[in-house]
């Protein structure tokens, strides 16, 4: 038993001085658990899908040195829970939406305010440069959390089971779910009336008329089957969907410079192909909606001004009352100065 042993440890010592990364490659990888809300599906739900690219890049930049870990629906908790998980740093990573962000966090909902961006492509570049990194930054000061990015998604869509929707008058009478006082504000504007209805309920509140109608990214409008419930979908551009990349704080200072520079890239490219993933799912979703039955209207710029018009200053103001109204006005400054830059 002794000299098998023995001739054991030596070929194990072989082993080793002959390729070292063999031995105890699984030993010194770097376990990374990312966290989201999201379906478990990479191709039918961008949120997945940018924790996917996340994965791949920091594991092949790595060299496998950095496994990671996904966890999408929420297994490891409710989006309050998972927050508080990050800052102690059971997660390392999470895309978290605005159902927990903003308890912690108001002006997280300045981005998400309706009607801020003539188009997708203005709302990218404001998110992604220093207006959105100055809230990044004081996201990470108040909360102790890391800030990495805001990922932008794609508009929200409005559907109800009364009437088609093409002017502010045709959302009166007509009571919505309102996922935060945000949408209850902006509803309201429009002479429409809103309640708080958590997402597991929205179908069933649907179905019984407690509600009669939502709001939504189209993708998740189909995934949902929304459409058995909901009648008619309204291509509004009321508000640019976001999701906030959030990490441990302690975990990220304690990064090599060259590390963070692969977690640089790699949240980049969950930023980008959540933006792809996301015009793709829509485009798919609006399809199959429409084969389904539901009657879909799409508003033109003039009548989509209608809108801006009564929500965008009531909402505003609403948001000044929870933040700094200096980081407000801030912030609509930097979209005028992204639509002078781009042209408009």
């Amino acid at each position: 038993m002794r000299k098998t042993m023995v001739w054991v440890g030596i070929a194990v010592f072989c082993l080793l001085v002959v390729n070292p990364q063999v031995s105890l490659a699984q030993e010194k990888a770097i376990k990374i658990k990312y966290a989201h809300m999201g379906t478990p599906k990479p191709l039918e739900d961008s949120i997945h899908g940018a924790a996917v690219a996340f994965k791949y890049v920091m594991e092949k930049r790595s060299g496998g040195r950095f496994q990671v870990e996904i966890y999408p629906s929420g297994t490891l908790g409710k989006e309050i829970d998972l927050l508080e998980a990050v800052k102690n740093n059971v997660i390392q990573v999470h895309a978290a939406s605005m159902a927990g962000l903003h308890r912690i966090f108001p002006a997280a909902m300045l981005p998400f305010s309706p009607y801020l961006y003539r188009n997708e492509a203005i709302a990218y570049e404001v998110i992604a440069g220093p207006a959105g990194n100055k809230l990044l930054s004081q996201f990470t000061e108040k909360t102790g959390i890391k800030g990495l990015e805001i990922i932008g998604s794609t508009y929200l869509v409005f559907t109800n089971s009364v009437r088609p929707i093409r002017t502010p008058a045709d959302m009166a009478g007509i009571k919505f779910r309102g996922m935060d006082t945000l949408q209850v504000n902006m509803f309201k504007s429009f002479g429409a009336s809103a309640v708080p209805v958590s997402w597991p309920e929205t179908y069933t509140s649907l179905q019984t008329g407690v509600v009669q109608g939502q709001t939504n990214p189209a993708f998740i409008v189909s995934w949902a089957k929304l459409n058995e419930v909901q009648k008619y979908l309204t291509l509004a551009n009321s508000q640019f969907g976001t999701q906030w990349m959030v990490c441990n704080k302690q975990w990220y200072d304690g990064l090599s410079s060259e590390d963070k520079l692969i977690v640089r890239d790699a949240v980049k490219t969950a930023c980008a192909a959540s933006i792809g993933l996301g015009v793709l799912l829509d485009d798919k979703a609006l399809t199959e909606l429409k084969e389904k039955g539901m009657e879909i209207t799409a508003l033109s710029d003039k009548q989509t001004l209608e809108f801006q018009k009564l929500a965008r200053p009531a909402c505003l103001a609403w948001l000044k009352t929870q933040m700094d109204p200096k980081l407000v006005d801030e912030f609509l400054k930097a979209i005028e100065d992204t639509e002078k830059k781009m042209g408009f």
